[in-house]
């Protein structure tokens, strides 16, 4: 029983190190490797939808988008991924890294083709890179502006400024906290470890 019981507390300390190592280095490889399977999808559904003319709106490369990325109809978020992916595709075609040999004038017309899609994309939600508040605040700002409405304008620019300086106390917090964190959790790991092998040792 004694010896069941020395072994055990070694036993655990490294079975617990070794899944919180991989468990650390497993979910932002898993995360990367799902986004990498992402855009070869959405660029391989594209080329195969310019060569048989199936794309020929931008309401077709949203629903392309939003089928390879498992996003659902209520998410408004999507269109800065979409204008990201769609220049990035852009970048594959004009430097021929795609899969597929293309020839130079389809290149061209291709790459006309997805200027547009990603002008429409900015034009239709000019600010779909930020949060949804803010997002809110500055559609309404341009729609006072556009209707000549100054006071309502400065108040929500007022508004827009109180949001900027909570993020901004928001994000001081987070540094601070990770500034202590990330040591203190790579200095427990470490004791973990040194513990477990003075353990091990030592029976």
């Amino acid at each position: 029983m004694s010896i069941l019981s020395e072994w055990l507390m070694p036993a655990t300390i490294v079975i617990f190190t070794v899944t919180y190592s991989y468990a650390v280095t497993y979910f932002p490889r898993r995360k990367r490797e799902r986004r990498k399977e992402e855009k070869r999808n959405f660029h391989k559904t594209l080329v195969e939808g310019f060569k048989s003319g199936a794309i020929a709106s931008m309401d077709d490369v949203v629903n392309i988008y939003k089928g390879v990325s498992g996003i659902s109809s209520d998410d408004a978020g999507y269109r800065y991924g979409l204008s990201r992916q769609l220049r990035e595709f852009l970048v594959d075609l004009v430097s021929k890294d795609l899969d597929h040999e293309i020839e130079d004038s389809v290149v061209v017309d291709w790459k006309d083709k997805i200027s547009s899609f990603i002008k429409t994309n900015e034009e239709i939600s000019p600010y779909a890179d930020l949060p949804p508040a803010e997002r809110s605040v500055l559609n309404d700002i341009t729609a006072f502006f556009e209707k000549d409405d100054i006071d309502s304008a400065k108040r929500k620019l007022a508004e827009l400024g109180g949001m900027i300086q909570a993020r901004h106390d928001d994000i001081l917090k987070i540094q601070n906290v990770n500034k202590y964190s990330v040591p203190l959790s790579v200095i427990g790991m470490i004791l973990t470890i040194a513990f477990g092998l003075v353990a091990i040792f030592k029976w």
